[in-house]
């Protein structure tokens, strides 16, 4: 077996878990489980938000470590359920490293949605969210067309790079941008503060702050602490956004 190929399949593994936006303690889990179905008996591995630590000791003895940093994140939970599937798959049968680096990389590989479908389920989100919040069926449709808005910020600002906290601005900046123009020009009986709400909910650091408090319950305090000022910077941006054009337009 060649122990080295090895952890660094296993790491890729926890990458594209950590990648896709996956805990951290399932990352440490799910990188133990491909070595010990090896029959790897010692192994550790160390997991931040932002890089993966990974030891092994082999049957003489010798050690192996490998060291990767992450930088980029995003939620793709499919890719989590499918690598979590193949640490199963592996556990019970050990494939051979040639189909299980295929494996990998077909996962990796993997699209997210068409960037129509985003759109959609955005728009329905905005929709969904006013309605939920006590806003009428025209303030629920001025909310679908800002979704759409608020979705093809977030990707096209993530395709250059931008920061996440700078996305969330300028994200929070057009969901009040919009809502104020759609109250004053349009005739109808609009509630700008319940359409505010229902879009922001799109920008809402949901899973960053399940993560934090599940990270934090586990004990990966590091982690849970780095990923709750995480949620906490991103919910600062969103704030900054809509309250920057609410000043700006006298609507405070």
């Amino acid at each position: 077996m060649d122990n080295r190929r090895l952890i660094k399949l296993a790491t890729s593994a926890g990458k594209i878990i950590l990648e896709s936006g996956g805990e951290v303690y399932r990352v440490e889990e799910t990188i133990t489980k491909f070595l010990n179905a090896y029959d790897i008996k010692h192994a550790e591995s160390f997991v931040t938000p932002t890089g993966i630590m990974v030891s092994l000791t082999d049957n003489e003895g010798d050690v192996l470590s490998v060291i990767i940093r992450v930088t980029k994140s995003n939620v793709d939970l499919e890719k989590v359920s499918l690598i979590n599937a193949l640490s199963r798959q592996v556990t019970l049968t050990p494939l051979s490293l040639d189909k299980l680096e295929e494996e990998l990389k077909i996962i990796d590989a993997r699209k997210p949605y068409s960037v129509k479908f985003q759109l959609l389920m955005a728009a329905l989100c905005g929709f969904s969210f006013t309605l939920l919040f006590g806003g009428n069926v025209s303030d629920a449709f001025v909310a679908f067309f800002i979704g759409i808005g608020v979705r093809i910020i977030q990707h096209y600002t993530r395709e250059i790079k931008l920061n996440g906290i700078f996305i969330n601005i300028l994200g929070g900046s057009f969901v009040a941008a919009a809502s104020i123009l759609a109250t004053e020009a349009l005739p109808l009986e609009l509630d700008m503060n319940t359409i505010i709400i229902g879009s922001i909910m799109l920008l809402v650091p949901g899973i960053a702050f399940t993560n934090a408090i599940r990270d934090t319950l586990v004990g990966d305090y590091l982690s849970g602490v780095s990923r709750g000022m995480e949620a906490f910077l991103i919910a600062v941006g969103i704030a900054i956004g809509v309250g920057m054009v609410l000043a700006l337009t006298g609507r405070f």
